[in-house]
């Protein structure tokens, strides 16, 4: 069973040789590495061109936007499964290992795992959280399951159906589009809970008006395919996660230093604006 991931790819330069460096150090090796650049303007290609021993393609879209980079990229993937990360993602070593065992059951058509923040603190709380919005709530609120773009999978077969019915965006959560015709064509999704792959915290590091710009997206999507009593509640979920969660969340990003790997009251209290910014 051959294994390949996609990478989409715009203006990463300064994540993408983490990403490649997981990837390429799995305990059972990946067949193919897809990069998928996206139109971008910094060092992006020169990185991962450098992989390029290790099994890693670097392929160009010239569509703007994640939709049509993932759908290039699983288009020209060889492999019998096609796994999707983000750029920031650095998957655990045996995740290669975790998605063979996913798919040994035919009858798994696409699968999916947990994340955390790793340039964040509390790892723990971090997955816990994130199983519960993104995998639970989401199940509630569907009726079926979730999948998690920045750590998933689906067979090559599956992809040549579900192709014609994915949506071509862009103002939608691809995953959960995806999660979506899924169900509608009785395709089955695994949640596989050691199937993990920590993502960067930068999306939740930015400005309120940001994430909220992002998180509409979210009952934006279940309008769109009609599950109107699944936008209620995913908007009732955005406010109050932007009301309750985000300062608390903002505080603590500002305060923490990733490679010492704590909290401290006297660096949230004497970075400056500019300091502040999100992480890269």
């Amino acid at each position: 069973m051959k294994i390949s991931v996609v990478v989409p790819a715009y203006n990463e330069e300064a994540v993408i040789g983490r990403c490649l460096d997981a990837l390429v150090n799995q305990i059972v090796p990946v067949d193919e590495i897809l990069v998928v650049d996206n139109n971008s303007t910094d060092r992006t290609v020169e990185i991962a061109e450098k992989y390029r021993d290790h099994g890693v393609r670097v392929i160009h879209e010239t569509v703007q936007g994640l939709i049509p980079a993932r759908n290039r990229g699983f288009d020209e993937a060889t492999g019998d499964i096609l796994g999707r990360i983000d750029a920031d993602t650095l998957v655990e070593p045996d995740w290669s290992q975790r998605l063979a065992e996913a798919f040994a059951d035919p009858a798994v058509s696409a699968a999916t795992g947990p994340s955390w923040f790793y340039d964040a603190p509390l790892h723990r709380t971090g997955l816990a959280a994130q199983r519960l919005f993104c995998h639970r709530v989401n199940r509630m609120l569907s009726g079926h399951p979730m999948l998690w773009g920045s750590n998933m999978a689906l067979t090559k077969e599956c992809w040549r159906e579900l192709r014609g019915h994915a949506c071509p965006g862009p103002d939608i959560f691809e995953d959960l589009d995806l999660a979506i015709h899924l169900h509608r064509l009785g395709r089955r999704v695994r949640y596989c809970d050691r199937l993990r792959a920590p993502v960067s915290a930068r999306r939740i590091g930015g400005s309120l008006r940001d994430l909220h710009r992002y998180l509409r997206t979210w009952h934006r999507t279940y309008a769109l395919h009609g599950q109107r009593r699944a936008a209620v509640g995913a908007r009732a979920f955005k406010l109050a996660g932007l009301v309750f969660l985000f300062p608390s969340v903002s505080l603590m990003l500002r305060a923490y230093t990733p490679d010492e790997g704590r909290l401290s009251l006297r660096r949230l209290l004497s970075r400056t604006p500019e300091e502040a910014r999100p992480i890269p």
